[in-house]
């Protein structure tokens, strides 16, 4: 009963009621793989799956840098979420699985200090308020969020259960409209990618001045 209507709720026609749901989802994982990565895995568990660090100098070349960035975090990130938002599975959308992942692994990164770009010995215990409000990868996420309950309703396929192999048409691309104040969270969503890339570029340029 209670995860049917939560499941209600994360397809709500109020994209605000959709996004205190996902958030408050997404919020509850972040703190849970937080914890557990700071209390049961050694540091760095997780470095190897974040690739090489990317060559860029962020003191000589910061526009470009968080040029960079930012358009990764668009084309990947919300690439990702917008192709995933085509689909659905009874009524949640699959939007919301990539950011939910990737707060999970955010979580075990900053218990585990496994970012590309790091401090030895620098692990932060879970809800640190210093890195709650300060780390470049929290508006990232919170854009990704918001995209994903703007999306959330926008599925053109439909599985009625995850076991379902046959998925059904609902819509057409062309019947997806968009509300203005969903509008709105999408451009609120691309204003904090720009700020997370421009945080990011300033704390890689710090990091590599050590």
């Amino acid at each position: 009963m209670a995860w049917s209507l939560f499941a209600r709720t994360l397809a709500h026609p109020s994209p605000l009621v959709r996004l205190a749901a996902a958030a408050a989802l997404g919020a509850v994982g972040l703190t849970l793989a937080w914890a557990a990565g700071y209390a049961l895995l050694p540091e760095g568990a997780l470095r190897f799956t974040l690739g090489p660090v990317p060559a860029l100098d962020a003191r000589a070349d910061a526009t470009g840098v968080a040029t960079t960035i930012f358009v990764w975090n668009v084309g990947f990130g919300f690439g990702v979420i917008a192709f995933a938002s085509l689909f659905s599975v009874g009524p949640i959308s699959l939007a919301y699985l990539a950011p939910w992942t990737w707060l999970v692994r955010f979580g075990i990164s900053l218990g585990t200090n496994s970012f590309a770009l790091f401090v030895p010995g620098a692990r932060t215990a879970p809800l640190d308020p210093r890195v709650v409000f300060s780390h470049a990868g929290v508006p990232e996420l919170i854009a990704y969020i918001l995209l994903a309950t703007v999306l959330a309703n926008a599925s053109l396929w439909r599985q009625k259960r995850p076991t379902d192999r046959h998925l059904v048409r609902v819509r057409l691309l062309r019947d997806i409209r968009l509300t203005p104040l969903e509008l709105t969270l999408i451009g609120a969503a691309f204003l904090l990618l720009a700020c997370a890339a421009v945080l990011e570029t300033a704390q890689i340029a710090a990091l590599q001045s050590i």
